[in-house]
């Protein structure tokens, strides 16, 4: 074996002995072990307020979606064809019941009005005639100066001026209402939801002008699943809540339209609601049902520590307080949070200072 080969032979035993010594430190040949035994752990000291989980019997409640709707509303519109002179009243205003709305051109209408009159003044100048010539020749005819059918013909030209006299009247009484038509009313107090037409506009008979409204009249018309509609009754009081103006409402149930709908399985429940000043109809409500009670546990909302989307509470155990994950529901509005899993009644939660 020449002087290379040993060499080689050499560093290689050398390596070996080194990695053998490298596994065996790290195996803890070097270092005293720890006998096998149980270890107590330190406890940790509690800093905060020790809550206890509480198991509470609550109500079931179920949401029924709906909209707020007007039961009075009314779309005015002009009986006749003319000018629009002038429109009192903007979306948004409130309006008492006979107040004028909408002015139309009248002056066609007044004059319709004069002629009619002027018609019915000489219809009764006729019948004034035909009656003082009938008088004179009943009085001749008794007499036994004239025939009977100059009597006869006489009666008839006072009959037919009275019918005239009628007919005239009653053109006068139509022209009134025409010209009465010139000015549009509000049927209800109520507040304006659409002005649709503008001073100068031409208004025509069906085409509408204003849409108004009662804002006492407003109601929740929720969509209730067949199941639970099944169980209320017209006349019971429930619970609305409108979420766009944060307000919870006592209402009472006015009307259940007895038919389904095919596609959703829901019957639209109706339930009248009181006077709110920020109320308006198209606004979602929900319409709150109790379906019975059930017992959950719940801790003070103070208790939750969130981080990111997940849920923590501090748990008290041997070594102090534990973080545990958990799953809330709903908030109660005394400020206490359901917690759905992770938690059991009797068990005590730790709330920061």
């Amino acid at each position: 074996m020449n002087r290379q080969s040993v060499l080689r032979l050499g560093g290689a035993v050398l390596a070996l002995g080194v990695l053998g010594t490298v596994m065996a430190f790290l195996a803890g040949t070097f270092s005293r072990n720890i006998e096998p035994g149980t270890v107590a752990a330190e406890s940790q000291p509690i800093e905060g307020v020790i809550v206890a989980v509480e198991a509470v019997r609550t109500k079931v409640q179920a949401n029924a979606p709906g909209t707020v709707q007007a039961q009075r509303e009314a779309v005015l519109s002009p009986r006749i064809t003319a000018r629009i002179t002038a429109v009192n009243v903007r979306a948004g205003d409130a309006v008492d019941e006979g107040a004028v709305l909408v002015e139309l051109d009248e002056r066609d209408l007044e004059s319709r009005v004069r002629q009619r009159r002027d018609r019915a003044a000489a219809a009764q100048a006729r019948l004034d005639e035909a009656e003082r010539h009938f008088a004179r020749i009943q009085d001749l005819y008794e007499r036994d100066v004239v025939p009977r059918s100059d009597l006869d013909r006489a009666e008839a030209d006072r009959d037919a001026a009275q019918a005239e006299l009628a007919r005239s009247r009653d053109a006068v009484e139509e022209a009134r209402t025409a010209l009465s038509h010139a000015t549009i009313q509000a049927p209800m107090a109520g507040r304006v939801v659409d002005r649709l037409a503008e001073p100068g506009d031409t208004a025509r008979p069906g085409v509408p002008l204003l849409r108004i409204y009662d804002p006492g009249s407003l109601q929740l018309d929720a969509h209730v699943r067949e199941s639970i509609a099944a169980r209320l009754e017209r006349g019971e009081s429930l619970t609305a809540r409108i979420d766009a103006i944060d307000t919870t409402l006592e209402v009472t149930i006015d009307e259940i339209v007895p038919s389904a709908e095919p596609g959703s399985r829901t019957f639209i429940v109706r339930a009248g609601l009181p006077r709110h000043a920020n109320l308006y109809p198209g606004m979602f409500g929900r319409l709150i049902i109790v379906t019975g009670s059930e017992q959950r546990v719940e801790v003070p909302a103070a208790a939750i520590e969130r981080v990111g989307q997940l849920e923590f509470v501090r748990v008290v155990s041997e070594r102090g307080s534990v973080r545990r994950h958990v799953r809330t529901g709903e908030t109660t509005p005394d400020g206490r949070v359901e917690v759905m899993s992770g938690l059991s009644a009797g068990e005590q939660v730790v709330i920061a200072r």
